[in-house]
């Protein structure tokens, strides 16, 4: 048996969740990836390099918490939909990532060490156009994780808010696709600085949610 710390990746192959997924597999974590359909490449590309990555199919629309496999020391939950149906977006956006990080927090607590990150969008707050559902259904997630990432201070686990750059993604296509706008993409996203400060325990990782503030604050006004 590995003596590994394992980490889980939900929505393993989402563009984020497969980099995350590379980032500890180089970091020498033992990875349990999370998805729908089966990561072929990632599994050979583990295997090929010597490195511990394990397969668990998962539907977040159907979540069966008795068939996971015993918790880990951390979990990256990157998975993300915009859908038409609302009810979809909650589920897999929402109520599914929450589900699972409280699944998993007992015995992280218990062994005073666990790391926890919840990639959202920087914008999740901002009403935009087209988007009410997808934005509520990620800023109830962000909101759901800074109570928790206050509730759980001192007791070695951390919750990380990871607000990733804006990357060739299959969700960042279809946002685009509703705003009828061409977003501003990174060349060089990956996710070794992401990883490397939810490991660390940060409070938040990636991009400064700045616009969402300023938001914020115009509405006040």
């Amino acid at each position: 048996m590995s003596d590994k710390k394992r980490a889980w990746v939900i929505g393993a192959t989402g563009f984020w969740g497969r980099n995350v997924v590379l980032s500890l597999l180089r970091s020498n974590w033992r990875v349990t990836a999370f998805s729908r359909s089966k990561p072929e490449d990632l599994l050979a590309w583990a295997e090929a390099s010597n490195q511990e990555l394990d397969w668990v199919p998962l539907d977040l629309d159907n979540l069966d918490l008795e068939q996971l496999p015993p918790p880990p020391e951390a979990l990256f939950n990157c998975a993300s939909v915009f859908d038409e149906d609302l009810e979809r977006m909650l589920c897999v956006n929402t109520l599914a990532p929450i589900a699972l990080i409280e699944h998993v927090l007992p015995k992280m607590v218990s062994a005073a060490y666990g790391r926890l990150a919840v990639f959202v969008g920087q914008n999740a707050r901002i009403g935009l156009p087209g988007l009410g559902g997808f934005s509520a259904t990620q800023a109830g997630l962000w909101t759901w994780a800074e109570a928790q990432a206050r509730a759980l201070k001192g007791s070695g686990v951390t919750l990380t808010l990871v607000f990733p750059p804006r990357a060739p993604s299959k969700l960042q296509r279809n946002l685009a696709e509703q705003l009828g706008t061409a977003p501003k993409l990174s060349k060089r996203a990956n996710a070794d600085a992401l990883v490397a400060s939810v490991l660390h325990g940060c409070k938040r990782a990636g991009r400064r949610p700045w616009l969402a503030a300023v938001n914020g604050l115009c509405w006040i006004a």
